[in-house]
């Protein structure tokens, strides 16, 4: 369900799998961009805290779209308590 939110999100605020994947990076995230794309499609899991960062990557971006004038109400990636 978690690769389901984030992808969601990022179709709602018209985020690139790249825009994210280098937000995910800046943010320290481990994984390259071919295994998240392949995390967001179901096809691997990936560790709690890479699934957390790359929420956390949407999230935020969605978040600077929203304070750059941005306006409506977007979907959010979930974050993940269980590994």
């Amino acid at each position: 369900m978690q690769p389901q939110t984030a992808w969601t999100a990022m179709a709602g605020s018209s985020l690139t799998l790249h825009e994210v994947y280098l937000h995910y990076l800046n943010s320290g995230g481990f994984f390259d961009e071919f295994e998240m794309d392949a995390y967001l499609h179901g096809l691997i899991p990936l560790p709690r805290e890479e699934r957390n960062c790359i929420a956390q990557a949407v999230n935020e971006l969605i978040d600077d779209l929203l304070a750059g004038g941005g306006t409506g109400r977007r979907p959010r990636a979930s974050y993940s308590r269980t590994p």
